[in-house]
């Protein structure tokens, strides 16, 4: 009775039509079967002469009853019948429907969306109309309003909805959500994106006044992340993290994401109980601060848990001082040549005379051997370096003999040779960089030499003020405070001419280092500028398009504007040079909302618990119609039941006598579990263990199954999911790997059973997931990466080689030049093999771009993962690769081999 009294029915009154069972049994009764025709010989006739012929009267017992059961099936699901059934909707008013759709909100859209669309089907079965109010304000601009509309129409807008990148205007919401004129009492469901701001007051006033209120908030097992601006002190990358709750330990982690997608850094943190908000401190490589692209919350989509980086950490505009017109003649001996080589991969190099550049906005001012300076311009640089400019000078001829008091430290008139035929010294080496040193941690080669420097005077400050010296103790490098800013002075010249320093990668990273500390560019006049959107982000967090409704923003406002319509979170400026605005800058510190005013429902976000049975008997009577169909052949003779007996045991037989590889290897009894792999195309993957990477795995190769199945003719059935320890490995043309650093080191049999594979003709894919390249730091490796090399070691595997351009990889279906999975910019690697070993095949191909979450799509085909950075286009080269490595694994070398083409292209001329 219990299971009776949970079903309700949405068309109850359909179920009027069982009253007509009893006319169409009597009417199958009365009509009998069509007769049996038996052909025999003539001769029978003689012996069943006396024999009474006899005809059926009526339709047996047993086919009546199928046929009752088939339409009492349609009736019942057509009155479509719910399993757990949730209760009708008091009262008789519309269905209203507030919905938080801001940045907070992404972070838990699926189950939103579940839940607008349990109570949009509730109501379209109570015949209710529902009112649909979202509470950001629109893509235009507009103020929150509600709109009134079926419950259908509900239902498809709900559907297709996606977040804002910025936050609810519950005020203006609650003054749409009060100017509502309803007639009798309403239902409102306030679907809460979880957190406290202005305006919930009079959202709950409003919503009570029209009828009861059912709050649905954040349900999601963690907190709503919001993520602040990334700010970097010198060579230190800093980043805070908030979030709503803090009253349990919640581990998180962080990615650093580069310019063309690939991870840079992951740091996992841990929210300690009490603990709102976690910051992170990291001293990273010049190259990869000016190579991040955005920092984000793993796990936590939306555009509150992504901080997009823009030139202000990454780019610095430096002064050059022009050159003299014999240098520019001979460019390899002049100190601008190589200073301007060094600077240009990470600063905006500007070139003039001194007055000229300080009327420009600089970080940084490089004077190449220049001595004595005119008294206007001296004053100009001690005023610029005192608001925070940094000057870099370099020694030379001029500064040796004529220096002025715009130096670091006091020098000795002339310079020092350290080579030569009147000296008695050699070229010395670098020392190490000591403590507290702007360059500390770089590497100095051992081929750099310094042969000539200026000294300076010992005084009691000198060896505080010296940041790089010589393996004699002698200063090479000393700088000092001014201010707000920097003087630093190289004690040899810019150019090759008292050393090779030029010439090394050091050169570059100190120069780096140098511009490092510099407080940023005064803006000036330039700061009332206006900025072009170059990219926005969405809810989600992820890049689009710039709509007709983005504004130009003020660049002097950046730093306090607050994301909207008008100015989405995104990039602004040009690509010289952009400003990102982030959602995180002026948003407000995400609270959770406490406890409700009493006589307030609470709800869960998810799916409905009732379940539609209607369409399982709809299926249930189609199944029984045709077995009903089969059986009225065969009663009248149309079907051979005798024959297709017999056959079906001849031809299990004639199956089990065909030559079995497993068979041959077990040299045992075929196994019937394994024969319908043999005869279908498949694509197998690798459990791992860890539930979330194998689901993901699942849905990439569905993914990709369907894309063989529209663009190719190959026609592969679902993937197989294989456990690498029992499973046999031979009946899969290919199969993905994906590293998980905790899966279980392989046994000695299962080792063998890949190294068979691998030698017989399979192709694995190896997914490292962390894209293949190293993380921060020389010689280290990402997780995925140390975990293949541990595997592969167990394996006989030759040298591997990246994926050039003509490898039939590359052109083996669609012609294509790159790789890319989720992450992009990752390298693809195969085994190097000969022309005659393997046909020229490599038997595993070795990535890390995250390939299954590029591939997985859903039930309905739409992708399940986002890409970073995210592109159609970036997707599409995913599909791609996807394609020509299954025809590679099917067609081996076919698209290389030049014997055909002769034929082909003499068939192509006909």
């Amino acid at each position: 009775m219990s299971l009776l009294s949970g079903i309700a029915f949405a068309n109850p009154w359909l179920l009027a039509a069982l009253v007509v069972l009893p006319a169409i049994w009597l009417l199958l009764r009365v009509t009998p079967p069509a007769p049996e025709r038996i052909t025999f010989p003539p001769a029978r006739l003689i012996f069943e002469m006396t024999r009474r012929e006899e005809t059926p009267a009526r339709t047996p017992w047993w086919l009546l009853l199928l046929r009752m059961l088939i339409a009492a099936l349609v009736i019942a699901g057509l009155a479509r019948p719910l399993l757990n059934a949730a209760g009708e909707l008091p009262g008789s008013g519309p269905v209203v429907l507030v919905v938080d759709d801001g940045w907070a909100a992404a972070q838990d859209w699926n189950g939103r969306i579940e839940t607008l669309e349990s109570l949009t089907r509730r109501a379209r079965r109570d015949d209710r109309a529902v009112i649909l109010l979202r509470t950001t304000p629109t893509e235009d601009g507009l103020a929150p309003a509600a709109q009134l509309m079926t419950a259908t129409e509900a239902l498809a807008r709900t559907t297709a909805m996606t977040p804002r990148a910025w936050g609810p205007d519950r005020v203006a919401a609650a003054n749409a959500l009060g100017a509502l004129q309803i007639d009798s009492a309403a239902n409102v469901f306030w679907i809460s994106d979880g957190l406290a701001g202005p305006g919930d007051e009079d959202m709950i006033e409003a919503a009570r006044r029209l009828g009861t209120l059912t709050v649905f908030g954040h349900d999601a097992p963690g907190s709503v992340m919001l993520m602040r601006p990334v700010r970097t002190e010198g060579a230190r990358l800093v980043v805070r993290v908030e979030r709503s709750r803090d009253a349990t330990a919640e581990p998180v982690a962080i990615r650093v994401v580069s310019n063309d997608g690939r991870a840079l850094l992951r740091r996992p943190v841990t929210f300690e109980p009490g603990e709102a908000a976690v910051s992170i401190e990291e001293d990273l490589p010049v190259e990869a601060l000016n190579d991040i692209a955005r920092v984000m919350v793993e796990g936590h989509e939306g555009a509150g848990g992504v901080a997009l980086v823009d030139s202000g950490i990454r780019r610095y505009r430096v002064g050059l001082t022009a050159s003299r017109s014999p240098e520019r003649s001979q460019p390899l001996l002049s100190d601008n040549y190589y200073l301007d080589r060094a600077l240009q991969p990470f600063a905006e190099v500007l070139e003039g005379e001194i007055d000229s550049l300080l009327s420009e906005p600089l970080s940084m001012l490089v004077l190449p051997d220049v001595g004595r300076l005119v008294d206007a311009d001296r004053i100009r640089l001690e005023d610029w370096i005192e608001k925070g400019g940094v000057l870099v000078r370099f020694a030379g001829p001029r500064l040796a003999e004529n220096a002025d008091s715009l130096i670091p430290v006091s020098l000795r008139q002339g310079d020092r040779a350290l080579q030569g035929a009147m000296s008695w010294s050699t070229p010395a080496r670098l020392a190490t960089f000591a403590p507290g040193s702007p360059f500390l941690g770089l590497s100095i080669p051992e081929d750099v030499l310094i042969r000539r420097q200026v000294l300076a005077e010992p005084t009691v400050d000198l060896v505080e003020r010296t940041w790089a010296r010589l393996q004699d103790g002698t200063p090479l490098v000393t700088g000092t405070r001014r201010g707000k800013g920097w003087l630093v002075l190289v004690h040899t010249t810019a150019n090759t001419a008292w050393s090779n320093l030029p010439l090394s990668g050091l050169f570059v990273d100190m120069l780096r280092r140098l511009s490092g500390l510099s407080s940023g560019v005064e803006t000036g006049t330039d700061a009332q500028r206006p900025l072009n959107a170059i990219s926005v982000l969405d809810g989600f967090g992820r890049a689009t398009t710039p709509g007709p409704a983005v504004r130009p923003i003020i660049e002097s406002d950046l730093a306090t504007a607050r994301a909207g319509p008008a100015h989405p979170p995104g990039l602004y400026g040009d690509k010289s040079g952009p400003r990102a605005l982030n959602v995180g800058m002026a948003a407000d510190v995400p609270v959770a909302v406490g406890s409700l005013p009493p006589g307030i429902r609470e709800g869960r976000l998810g799916p409905a618990t009732e379940r539609d049975l209607g369409p399982w008997l709809l299926l249930a009577a189609l199944l029984l119609l045709l077995t009903d169909f089969v059986i009225a052949l065969a009663l009248r003779g149309h079907l051979r039941i005798r024959r297709l007996a017999f056959a079906l045991p001849a031809g299990l037989v004639l199956l089990a006598g065909l030559p079995d590889t497993a068979r041959a290897q077990e040299g045992g009894q075929v196994d019937a579990s394994v024969i319908p792999e043999t005869l279908e195309t498949r694509i197998a993957y690798v459990l791992t263990g860890d539930a979330a990477i194998d689901r993901m795995s699942a849905a990439g190769m569905f993914g990709l199954s369907e894309i063989l199945r529209a663009r190719t003719s190959v026609e592969p059935e679902d993937a197989v999911a294989i456990d690498i320890e029992k499973d046999e490995l031979i009946f899969y043309p290919l199969v993905y790997w994906p590293m998980v650093p905790a899966q279980a080191a392989l046994s000695d049999e299962a080792a063998r059973r890949v190294d068979r594979y691998l030698r017989t003709g399979g192709i694995m894919l190896f997914d490292t997931r962390d894209d293949g390249a190293p993380t921060i730091g020389r010689g280290q490796v990402g997780p995925g990466t140390q975990r293949l090399r541990e595997l592969l070691a167990r394996i006989d595997v030759g040298p591997l080689v990246p994926v050039e351009q003509g490898h039939v990889l590359t052109r083996s279906f669609y012609l294509a030049d790159s790789f890319p999975g989720r992450y992009s910019g990752g390298r693809v690697w195969v085994e190097r093999l000969g022309n005659t070993e393997n046909d020229g095949v490599s038997p595993l191909v070795i990535g890390g771009a995250d390939w299954a979450a590029a591939w997985a799509m859903d039930g309905t085909g739409r992708p399940v993962a986002t890409l970073v950075p995210g592109s159609r286009r970036q997707r599409e080269d995913a599909y791609r690769f996807g394609v020509n490595l299954v025809m590679y694994a099917l067609t081996g070398n076919y698209k290389s081999d030049q014997v055909h083409l002769p034929a082909i292209l003499e068939r192509l001329g006909q």
